[in-house]
């Protein structure tokens, strides 16, 4: 626990001194907000609680896997973790640590957004924050666990970027952050089940447009528990600590 506490605390202190991590959690989320806040005319009717739906679950995933991947990865090629392998810890209070920061991190910016929701664009004041900051925390959680899979897989930032890609963006236009499922065919939207991110844009749909709570999402809350746990699980498994050690082509 001692170990943990205070991995946190140096990450919360290096999350701090960090413009990707400032770009990725505030600037990122809230151009998205302005844009589809101006495309949409947010201002008529209830399209603010669909803009601020939308801008969450996107700000979720640039959260997790740009946030939790590429900075790992990152840490590791300047051989910032092999100064923690000298200590008798293991990868899952480092991993855990990078989880909870994630979290702190990124709640200011769901602050920020219903703040200007509310007062720019008329959205009433939700009535069951407690489920939709809960929700957002298992989200981030489940997010930066999947970042951690990538960080452990790729082998230099160039690789990351690129798989980080591939997942954020099936991610971003299967969960219907962008584009209405129903519009999809059938066997696509089949496939939309199985992403973390769907429950993720469900979840927090159901809570803030329809004053769903925590424990009506059950199905989603599990999901993403589940995904969290796994990530948990395998990053914790294929860890590495130097950027020599070379992770198995039948491993990735």
């Amino acid at each position: 626990m001692k170990a943990f506490l205070a991995l946190l605390k140096i990450d919360l202190k290096l999350a701090r001194r960090n413009r990707a991590v400032l770009f990725f959690n505030l600037l990122f989320p809230l151009i998205f907000f302005i844009g589809f806040a101006q495309a949409f005319n947010a201002k008529q009717g209830s399209v603010i609680l669909l803009v601020v739906t939308m801008v969450m679950v996107i700000g979720i995933l640039g959260n997790g896997l740009f946030g939790a991947g590429i900075r790992a990865v990152q840490e590791r090629e300047e051989n910032i973790l092999r100064r923690y392998k000298v200590t008798p810890i293991t990868p899952v209070p480092l991993i855990a640590a990078s989880m909870i920061t994630g979290v702190v991190v990124y709640l200011p910016t769901v602050i920020v957004i219903l703040i200007l929701a509310i007062c720019f664009y008329g959205m009433p004041v939700p009535s069951n924050l407690v489920s939709l900051f809960s929700f957002i925390c298992i989200g981030v959680l489940a997010f930066r666990a999947i970042g951690a899979i990538v960080a452990a897989v790729v082998n230099t930032s160039q690789e990351a970027t690129i798989l980080i890609q591939l997942i954020y963006m099936p991610m971003l236009f299967l969960s219907g952050a962008t584009f209405p499922i129903s519009l999809f065919p059938s066997w696509l939207q089949i496939v939309a089940q199985f992403i973390p991110a769907s429950y993720l844009m469900i979840g927090i749909s159901g809570i803030l447009q329809h004053g769903e709570t925590l424990a009506q999402n059950w199905k989603s809350v599990s999901a993403l528990l589940v995904a969290a746990a796994t990530g948990l699980f395998i990053a914790t498994k294929i860890f590495r600590w130097e950027k020599e050690e070379k992770l198995r082509a039948s491993a990735k």
